[in-house]
């Protein structure tokens, strides 16, 4: 256990530090910092509510790694309720394996600090399966509360409820009410909000599921694509999911449930497994991918140690895999983590120093952080942001292109370009879209 530690120390906690932002972790950011007031959006909201008080602190920086920090040890409890699960489903050597396959996939490694909320999903999850056998009913609460926590654990729901009727056949009942309540509770709490911003059909819970099936037969290529990317990935988690599929255990509803229902959400199908998406696909896999491996070291009986080659393995592929990443990124990305908070800040104190809250602001999140409100949020569609002829454009140079500096002044930092139009109309008139990608072998 204390390895485990040890390595999340190095690969998850010290990271937190350096990471560069992310838009959306910027979003939800300012999202926490709003439900300290009770201000909520039409989403799950139960991680921004029980982290807002590290929302509201005044310094940015200590608002970004304490609000990270959370994040960071959400991720540890995950890890440890995998090993646990994994004890006691396997013993302790499966469970070690099955805690570093599940720390060192590329997933976890990228957002097991950033401040998503995929982690906390998987927590309460993995705390439902923990505590199913000896506490049924708090069991029940925490299947419900993955819900509130990320909107995607509620179609793995279903499969935790199946697996509660094996495991708990006489409580299955009770199980049964009481998370269905909490689920409902969530739907509730999501239509009350949405009331304010055009009704419940404008929820994530709603728009997302209506995307997938309204355009499925069109992502299928891209899901197929995500697969083969998932299976080179990930492929110790995949060999040993599969191999270990033979054991004797009812949780293997709950992993395959959530392998292939969360593997194929919309988020997944467009973005693809080395995003934050597969994060709790990985975790219910990873549960049986240590016993998988030490079922197929034992049949072939080979001559060297499974956990030395499994470490070399791990260490190698965490090597070429940032070299690859550094290499495919066409934003600029540093690494499988993408180190770059000190870019972050050079954005900070632009803002800080040469902005007006008078002005109008678009592209990158990092305004909201400070507190301007007069910003607007383009997601990816940086042409849009433009025709809004802005005062200030923050964005990713490798989007842009400007063909003339004269009205504007431009600075260039890291990753980032941050533009500022000396009169009216200079951003829309020079600034024009570039290349609006992210990966190279994702084009």
């Amino acid at each position: 256990m204390k390895r485990i530690f040890v390595l999340w120390f190095a690969l998850i906690f010290l990271p937190l530090f350096t990471l560069r932002l992310f838009q959306d972790e910027m979003l939800y950011i300012n999202l926490s910092k709003l439900a300290f007031s009770l201000t909520f959006r039409p989403r799950s909201s139960l991680v921004f509510l029980l982290t807002s008080p590290l929302a509201v602190v005044s310094n940015v920086h200590a608002r970004v790694f304490l609000l990270r920090l959370s994040t960071s040890l959400a991720t540890l409890l995950d890890v440890l309720l995998i090993y646990k699960i994994a004890e006691k489903l396997f013993g302790k050597r499966e469970a070690f394996l099955s805690s570093i396959l599940f720390l060192f996939a590329f997933t976890v490694l990228r957002y097991g600090a950033r401040y998503t909320l995929e982690p906390w999903g998987t927590l309460f999850m993995l705390l439902a399966v923990y505590w199913l056998e000896d506490k049924p009913l708090l069991s029940s609460i925490f299947a419900g509360l993955a819900f509130w926590a990320r909107e995607s654990w509620l179609v793995v729901w279903p499969f935790y409820l199946y697996y509660a009727r094996i495991t708990k056949r006489r409580e299955f009942l009770k199980i049964f009410v009481v998370s269905l309540v909490v689920v409902t509770l969530n739907f509730l709490f999501m239509y009350l909000v949405s009331i304010g911003y055009g009704g419940f059909e404008k929820t994530t819970v709603i728009t997302y599921p209506s995307r997938t099936i309204m355009s499925f037969s069109s992502l299928i290529p891209l899901l197929i694509r995500d697969w083969i990317e998932f299976i080179v990935a990930y492929p110790l988690i995949t060999i040993g999911f599969l191999y270990a599929l033979k054991e004797k255990s009812s949780l293997k509803v709950v992993s395959i449930g959530a392998l292939f229902t969360l593997n194929g959400i919309i988020g997944f199908i467009i973005n693809g497994p080395f995003e934050r998406y597969a994060f709790g696909s990985l975790a219910f896999a990873s549960i049986f991918a240590g016993r998988g491996l030490v079922l197929l070291y034992e049949k072939f009986k080979v001559g060297f140690s499974l956990e030395k080659v499994l470490a070399i393995f791990l260490i190698a592929k965490f090597v070429v895999f940032n070299i690859a990443v550094i290499e495919f990124s066409d934003i600029g990305a540093e690494g499988i983590q993408d180190y770059g908070y000190w870019y972050d800040a050079e954005v900070f104190k632009i803002l800080s120093e040469h902005a007006n809250p008078q002005e109008f602001l678009a592209g990158t999140p990092h305004p909201l952080l400070l507190g301007f409100r007069n910003y607007c949020w383009p997601d990816r569609n940086i042409s849009k942001a433009i025709s809004w002829d802005p005062d200030w454009l923050i964005t990713f140079k490798a989007w842009v292109t400007i063909n003339n500096t004269k009205d504007l002044e431009v600075w260039y930092v890291g990753p980032y370009v941050v533009i500022h139009a000396k009169r009216k109309g200079a951003i829309k008139e020079n600034v024009h879209l570039g290349n609006l990608e992210f990966w190279k072998l994702r084009k």
